[in-house]
């Protein structure tokens, strides 16, 4: 059996590229951007995105131009939060949505107008951090991110530009000088990307961007202690799951330990204490609250730091704890500043969100990257148990608009059981139109129409019906593909059975699909969990010269698609009836799908008259 399913992200580097030209970026205009302030800022600008909000750029500095702030991406970021640039804008919509190889200027991020007409020498100095990559597509070679500088007559000058393609994905820090003709009243600065346009392409990121005069050229050591990796769940299996699902095993649900990292931009050692707090910021309680000892992190170096615990007790009653688990240090980064006039404890704290609320989840809410299926009829089911019997009433899928628009397009999301690690029987199943959440990493509900009864393991999932994949958001910071099934025909098999096949652009992480748990309605769920008739439907003949028969009564419904995934008949089935006449269709290999409320089956056959 081939894999089937798809790193969506990398997919995409042998096929020719059309060129096209998109209206953003340095090259449209000489004229500045219009600045969203009415005064021009003054030195020093200092951001490392820590303070930003909702995923954009602070407002007061920069006029953002598609990109978003996150903290997921990157891998060693040097703080906590980048802005991060691709071919989407800032909800994730491609610039491109009509061509898959379109390339052209990205995401762009300018400044606002800063003030240097008081600044007389050439120790003016902008510095940063840039990443390719990270976690998300590598820039091809064609592919770059550019700095400019605006001068007095309004022009746009390329001062610094970064390639695509090589094999680096560190955080590398760069330095520039300001010349004379870029110390006006009006100066600006703007990060541009080339790359892909139809999705979240060619990626690169961005930290700790410090503009200031009088600075000496070997200055990179900050004296600052930030926090930068993001904190994990408070549960051992989950990022979210039911509350009542929590309630009935709190102590094997609850993670052994809460993590983070800090890292000393510093050349010298720092001292710091390092507290802990929980707290249920849904309800305003506050669970834990600890401090450590007092303890020092060596120059230039990174500490993980670890708390350990215990489970929450709190009452049944509640219908959602929202658990906000917060890191923060006690530095001296606010003394002898290394940035005149900024206080570098800005990210001296950390928090990560664990919900318990309706629904089960594996992700952190974040995609870093995006997988489909693809091939007509191809099955994919995430597996997830329940600590005591439940019912299930919808599924939310976050639905990435990347390379083709598919929405509009049918996927039938469909509920198994379990039997030896693996899905059985179909316990529910419904056709749903695809469309795209209204802004990214959100995610769209697909509601059933009645409580599915669910008592230990089940699997959620989606059979696509035609060729072109849906794809599903991956997050890539929480390694769960061992919970992923595929079946391109008649066989589950585990995702990770792949893993050592060198051939397979294999990944790590969760799909962002969540079951929601609950009755929809008064009436009484589905159980469909009762032994079902073991004996496997078969077809016959195959090849056939028009008729196909099947051995079972069981079958209530008939469906026949080309290999393309075009539906050509859909009908009901009676008990009595065993055998559809195929003769109208020209020869060739077709796909027949038999089911019923319990059980689906999809054939190969071929028609040769």
């Amino acid at each position: 059996m081939s894999l089937s399913l798809l790193f969506f992200f990398g997919i995409l580097q042998s096929v020719a590229a059309q060129w096209v030209v998109v209206p953003v970026g340095p090259s449209v205009s000489k004229s500045p951007q219009k600045a969203a302030r009415t005064q021009a800022l003054t030195l020093p600008f200092f951001d490392d995105f820590s303070l930003s909000t909702n995923g954009r750029p602070d407002p007061n500095l920069w006029q953002n131009g598609g990109t978003y702030v996150n903290n997921t991406l990157t891998i060693g970021q040097p703080t906590l939060n980048v802005v991060t640039f691709d071919g989407a804008d800032a909800t994730g919509r491609p610039y491109n949505f009509a061509s898959p190889y379109a390339q052209g200027n990205g995401d762009t991020l300018t400044s606002q107008p800063i003030d240097l007409s008081s600044v007389k020498d050439t120790s003016a100095y902008l510095s940063f951090y840039a990443q390719m990559r990270g976690l998300g597509e590598l820039p091809d070679t064609t592919d770059f991110l550019r700095l400019y500088f605006l001068n007095q007559q309004g022009e746009w000058k390329n001062v610094w530009q970064k390639e695509g393609l090589k094999p680096d994905n560190n955080f590398n820090y760069t330095k520039l000088a300001l010349q004379p003709e870029y110390l006006h009243p009006s100066f600006q600065f703007r990060f541009i990307s080339y790359g892909r346009l139809s999705g979240q392409f060619d990626m690169w990121h961005l930290d700790y961007v410090y503009l200031n005069s009088r600075r000496r050229l070997p200055d990179q050591f900050t004296r600052d202690v930030a926090y930068r990796l993001p904190v994990n769940s408070f549960l051992k299996r989950y990022t979210a799951m039911p509350i009542k699902q929590y309630l009935a095993r709190p102590v094997a649900e609850t993670t052994d330990s809460l993590k983070s990292e800090l890292n000393n931009l510093f050349n010298s050692f720092n001292p710091i204490t390092v507290s802990y707090t929980v707290r249920d910021i849904a309800n305003n309680r506050l669970h834990i609250d600890f401090t450590q000892l007092p303890d020092n992190i060596s120059s230039s170096s990174q500490k993980p730091v670890i708390f350990k615990p215990a489970p929450i007790s709190f009452s049944d009653t509640l219908k959602r704890v929202v658990l906000k688990t917060q890191f923060k240090v006690l530095t001296t980064d606010n003394q002898n500043s290394s940035i005149p006039g900024i206080d570098l404890r800005r990210n001296d704290s950390i928090s990560g969100i664990t919900e318990l609320s309706d629904y089960y989840a594996y992700d952190d809410g974040s995609a870093e990257s995006a997988v489909y299926f693809n091939r007509s009829l191809g099955r994919t089911a995430v597996r997830f148990t329940v600590n005591t019997p439940d019912n299930l009433s919808g599924v939310r899928m976050n639905i990435v608009p990347v390379v083709k628009d598919v929405s509009g397009q049918s996927i039938t999301i469909q509920v198994w059981s379990s039997e030896r690690g693996r899905p059985k029987s179909i316990l529910y199943q419904k056709a749903y139109k695809v469309s795209y959440p209204a802004q990214f990493n959100q995610f769209i509900e697909f509601p059933f129409d009645y409580g599915v009864a669910v008592r230990d393991t089940f699997y959620v999932g989606w059979l696509q019906i035609g060729q072109d994949g849906i794809p599903v958001g991956l997050d890539r910071n929480n390694a769960h593909e061992d919970q992923i099934f595929i079946n391109s025909g008649q066989e589950w098999v585990p995702y990770t059975s792949f893993k050592n096949d060198a051939s397979l652009a294999y990944f790590q992480g969760s799909l962002m699909l969540r079951p929601v748990l609950g009755t929809v309605k008064p009436s009484d769920p589905l159980t469909s969990v009762e032994p079902t008739e073991e004996a496997e439907w078969e077809v016959y003949p195959n090849p056939t010269r028009g008729s196909v028969s099947w051995n079972s009564g069981d079958v209530k419904y008939i469906e026949v698609y080309q290999l393309n995934g075009t539906r050509l008949r859909s009908q009901p089935v009676q008990p009595a009836e065993r055998s559809i006449d195929l003769t109208p269709l020209g020869d060739g290999i077709y796909f027949l799908r038999l089911s019923n409320e319990k059980k689906t089956v999809v054939k190969k056959i071929l028609l040769s008259k």
